[in-house]
């Protein structure tokens, strides 16, 4: 008994310490965020409070009352929305033909698909962006070429999370399927696919996460377009470029910028609690 209660004792004090970790951020950014002018410039007559004097919501009133803040917000989640679109549209085809069929180059295939990512993407933004900019690409509204783009870095991931997912997936159940009569695209969509929808919104969160965090291919498609529209990281960077903001003013834009994330991670994370405990049951 002693050695089960300090078994747990010791995972209660690392469950503790992890919860901290990550809450603990996200209380100084939300701490900062409400805080007047006493409670953060304080001129070394005394520390920091762990908490504002005077706390307001000032900061909040601005930002959401502006509506640039807003249409950029829009169009990040656009693009971040397509992105997972045409990400799970091309890579899930693409990963299951890899699961489920045999061929010669098969495995330099998939490392050819993965190495995509061994290049920093700074080596591939000028020509990406030289294609959507000079080209009769350039027509196309801004969200499907910057989500077009972030589908070259997604890609490899879905793809080869998804073959995973597929090859956990008996092969008897589209067999007595198509013995039944069905069609191999039939299988696949029917059968196939709910049972790996689960394992695909892992795929999902991370192409969201990369395409609502990324900066590079936004900033150099959207250089020479003539809307005012950019996507938040790229208006996050024309209002740090601009002036010096303070920890206010940061702290109150990451909270804001995160909550999309927060959301959307939430929302998904029922499928794939769903397919964890469908997976127990079997």
């Amino acid at each position: 008994m002693k050695k089960i209660n300090a078994d747990k004792i010791v995972w209660l004090i690392l469950l503790i310490l992890s919860i901290f970790l990550v809450l603990f951020p996200i209380y100084i950014m939300f701490k900062y965020s409400i805080s007047d002018r006493r409670s953060w410039i304080t001129g070394g007559e005394y520390p920091v409070p762990w908490w504002p004097f005077k706390p307001t919501l000032e900061m909040y009133k601005y930002y959401l009352g502006d509506k640039r803040f807003w249409s950029n917000g829009w169009l990040s989640l656009k693009i971040a929305l397509l992105t997972v679109s045409f990400s799970l549209i091309l890579g899930t085809p693409a990963a299951y033909s890899l699961a489920r069929f045999k061929f010669n180059g098969k495995a330099f295939l998939l490392f050819l698909i993965l190495a995509i990512r061994f290049y920093p993407d700074i080596s591939s933004v000028i020509p990406v962006s030289y294609i959507f900019n000079k080209s009769f690409l350039y027509n196309l509204p801004n969200e499907i070429k910057i989500s077009l783009a972030h589908c070259l870095l997604s890609l490899p991931y879905i793809i080869f999370i998804a073959q995973g997912v597929f090859e956990t997936i008996p092969v008897d159940l589209e067999e007595q399927a198509l013995i039944l009569g069905t069609s191999r695209f039939y299988a696949f969509l029917r059968i196939v696919l709910p049972i790996a929808a689960p394992g695909l919104a892992a795929g999902a969160i991370y192409s969201f996460l990369l395409s609502w965090n990324e900066f590079v291919f936004s900033y150099f498609i959207t250089a020479t377009s003539v809307s005012s529209e950019v996507p938040l990281p790229v208006y996050l960077k024309t209002l740090l470029g601009s002036f010096s903001p303070n920890l206010v003013s940061i702290s109150t834009l990451s909270l804001l910028v995160s909550i999309p994330v927060i959301i959307f991670t939430f929302i998904v994370q029922k499928y794939m609690i769903a397919g964890m405990i469908k997976g127990a049951v079997k």
